[in-house]
C-alpha cells in the first residue's frame, strides 16, 4: 500500500508540475551550450506540513518551518555568485515575477522567453521544500528539490533531489551538545536552536546542490560530466555529529516513499 501511494502522489505532482518541466536535458552538455550567466531565484516552494495550532509549541514549529524556506531562499544566490553567475536579488525577482504574472507553476513548466527578451535572465532556479521530519531529538531531515531551467529553450538543466540529514552530538544522558561552530551561528543570526539546526542544514545542502554547477568546457570536470544524465539525480547529504560532512547517490524509490508518504 506504501508503494501505491508513493506512485500516485509522485504522479499527481508531475501531473501539477512541482517537479518536471514539459523538455529536459539529457546531459550536462546541454548547460554548456546555452551558457547561462543571468539566473533569477523564484520564491522558494514550500510544501512543507504544518502543525495544527493546537498549542504554542506547535506555533512556534510552523513558524520555524516559515522562516527556515525564507532563509533558504537568502542564502541561493551565494554558491552561485561563486561559480561566476549574476543572480537577480529576492525583492527585485518578486517585482519582475509580479509584472510578468508567472507563478511557481508556470516557471515549471509554461513559457519563459519574456523573462529573456524583457529582462535578459537566462535561467530561473526553482527549489522546493517537500518535507521535515524529526525522527530523534538530535537528528533534523528534510527533503528538497532544485531546478534550473532556461528561459531561452525551456530545458531542464539541471534537476537535483537532495535529502538531508544533520546529526547533533549527545552526551551519556542523550541531550543535544552544540557544536562551536553551531553555537557562533546561533549566536551570530539570533536564532533558536531547532530553526538554527534547519537553516544550517538547508544552507550547507544548497552549497552542495550549487556550487559544483558546471559552467564552461574551461571547467576541469567538463570531459567527465558533459555526457552525464543531468536529470533528475538523487543525493543523500548527512552533517554528522563531529561536523564532518557526507554525499552519497541516493535512491530515487527510497526519496520518494520517505518524501511522499507519511
Amino acid at each position: 500500500m506504501p508503494r501505491i501511494i508513493y506512485t500516485i502522489v509522485l504522479a499527481a505532482i508531475v501531473l501539477l508540475a512541482s517537479c518536471k518541466s514539459e523538455k529536459k536535458a539529457t546531459a550536462y552538455s546541454d548547460l554548456y551550450k546555452e551558457k547561462p550567466v543571468t539566473i533569477l531565484i523564484a520564491p522558494v516552494q514550500d510544501n512543507a506540513k504544518r502543525m495544527l495550532e493546537k498549542n504554542t509549541q506547535d506555533r512556534v514549529f510552523n513558524e520555524e518551518l516559515t522562516a527556515a524556506a525564507h532563509y533558504l531562499r537568502q542564502t541561493l544566490a551565494a554558491p552561485l555568485a561563486s561559480q561566476g553567475y549574476y543572480t537577480i536579488a529576492p525583492l527585485a525577482s518578486d517585482i519582475i515575477l509580479q509584472k510578468t504574472g508567472l507563478d511557481y507553476r508556470q516557471l515549471m513548466m509554461g513559457n519563459m522567453a519574456s523573462l529573456n527578451s524583457a529582462y535578459g535572465i537566462d535561467a530561473v532556479l526553482l527549489v522546493a521544500i517537500h518535507k521535515w521530519q524529526q525522527p530523534e531529538i538530535n537528528e533534523v531531515v528534510v527533503y528538497t528539490e532544485y531546478t534550473l531551467r532556461s528561459t531561452k529553450s525551456g530545458l531542464e538543466l539541471m534537476h537535483t533531489w537532495v535529502r538531508g540529514d544533520k546529526i547533533q552530538p549527545v552526551d551519556i544522558k542523550g541531550e543535544p551538545i552544540e557544536l562551536s561552530t553551531d553555537v557562533d551561528f546561533i549566536v551570530r543570526n539570533q536564532l533558536n536552536i531547532p530553526l538554527a539546526h534547519k537553516c544550517i542544514l538547508l544552507q550547507q545542502m544548497s552549497d552542495f546542490a550549487l556550487r559544483n554547477l558546471p559552467t564552461s568546457v574551461s571547467q576541469w570536470h567538463f570531459q567527465h560530466d558533459r555526457y552525464i544524465t543531468s536529470n533528475p539525480v538523487f543525493y543523500n547529504f548527512i552533517i554528522y555529529p563531529d561536523g564532518s560532512i557526507e554525499r552519497t547517490n541516493y535512491s530515487e524509490d527510497a526519496f520518494g516513499n520517505e518524501c511522499f508518504t507519511d
